[in-house]
């Protein structure tokens, strides 16, 4: 027998809590992991349920609104309700240096020991992130679009981080990445990404497969087994939906 395709990977993007099942539909077997801006938008998806989209509760560190409506004890009260932490982190030009550093500290440290995945942004500001994760010692964390230097990288690999890759990423930055901690991601609706919907990681890919020297259907494979072992180190796979937990388990 041929084996089932592997059906694609987005590792961030977002979506709108409104979205419509034919949306969700037109994704087909895709998984994406769906980040949130704020606890507002986190509150409204927290009881969608899906086998495509795994929703994130977040706090964009460069929305102020997000910032604004910051509240730890909504954060935990929420949190049992996600398999997924994101976005949340540092952003260079987001504003209000001070604050986004509180809430970033704040929020590791209520992760640190829940059996979940947490997608950080680092926009500008890497080795300031990945400083911040070896203090708070969360480990498993998966560093979206990074751009920081070989130093950078080495360090946040000492801190057990991953990374999710997109097309608007340079050959060069994606070729210091290890293979084995790599997954793939659009940042849907990024410009610069190009992504035409949530999935469309066709290009990214490509790309990690001239970087790796491989064929895009073994980088489809070495993502999703990246992702089961991430999953299955942090615990997130226990707080899974079932549909979901049983197609890691048996890649």
């Amino acid at each position: 027998m041929t084996p089932t395709p592997l059906p694609a990977l987005d590792a961030h993007a977002h979506i709108a809590p409104d979205v419509t099942r034919p949306q969700v539909a037109a994704l087909g077997d895709a998984l994406v992991f769906a980040m949130t801006r704020s606890l507002t938008e986190a509150a409204r998806v927290k009881n969608l349920t899906s086998n495509t989209l795994l929703w994130g509760i977040g706090v964009h560190p460069g929305v102020a609104t997000a910032r604004e409506g910051w509240n730890p004890q909504q954060f935990q009260n929420l949190l049992s309700s996600f398999a997924l932490v994101g976005e949340i982190g540092l952003d260079r030009r987001g504003g209000d240096w001070t604050r986004q550093r509180i809430i970033f500290d704040e929020i590791l440290s209520i992760v640190r020991d829940e059996p979940v995945l947490v997608s950080v942004h680092s926009s500008g500001a890497a080795s300031e992130v990945v400083s911040h994760l070896r203090d708070s010692d969360v480990r498993g964390a998966i560093l979206h679009w990074f751009t920081g230097d070989e130093a950078d990288v080495e360090r946040a690999l000492d801190a057990g981080s991953y990374f999710s890759v997109n097309a608007a990423m340079a050959l060069e930055q994606v070729g210091r990445l290890p293979q084995d901690r790599v997954l793939s991601e659009t940042d849907f609706p990024a410009r610069k990404v190009r992504a035409r919907r949530p999935a469309d990681i066709a290009p990214v890919e490509f790309l990690l497969s001239q970087a790796w020297g491989v064929t895009p259907q073994e980088v489809r494979a070495k993502t999703w087994w990246n992702l089961r072992t991430l999953s299955e180190q942090t615990g997130a796979i226990e707080r899974m939906p079932e549909a979901l937990a049983d197609r890691l388990l048996y890649l």
